[in-house]
């Protein structure tokens, strides 16, 4: 039976490969549609089309070849986890956490909700 540490991990690998390819219209329906963003630049990009237009910013500044690596889930009742994890890329590294959401009751099936980094 799958962990929600798997699935999440799982999730992940599916943003990374996605990011790295440039397949940032597959990349944004990880996110639910109120989906936010909140990066270390103090800005709140909030929904698909403004988290695309974030991550397409970040492509275009040269990031590249993202690796997450998942640490920690804390379960937030029935359709929420919470992610602690961290990340690198060709620009630089960080720490992020993320607030996943469940998609289909019963189903282990995640969209990022809030995700926050620096």
């Amino acid at each position: 039976m799958s962990t929600s540490f798997d699935a999440i991990n799982a999730a992940n690998r599916r943003y990374e490969e996605l990011f790295n390819a440039g397949k940032l219209d597959e990349l944004v329906n990880l996110y639910t549609s109120e989906g936010k963003v909140l990066p270390s630049d103090k800005n709140k990009y909030e929904g698909r089309e403004q988290i695309k237009k974030f991550l397409q910013a970040a492509r275009d500044a040269g990031m590249d070849n993202l690796q997450l690596t998942t640490e920690t889930i804390l379960e937030a009742g029935n359709d929420r986890l919470i992610e602690t994890g961290s990340y690198q890329h060709s620009l630089g590294k960080g720490n992020y956490q993320v607030i996943w959401k469940r998609t289909s009751e019963g189903k282990n099936e995640w969209q990022l909700e809030i995700d926050i980094f620096n």
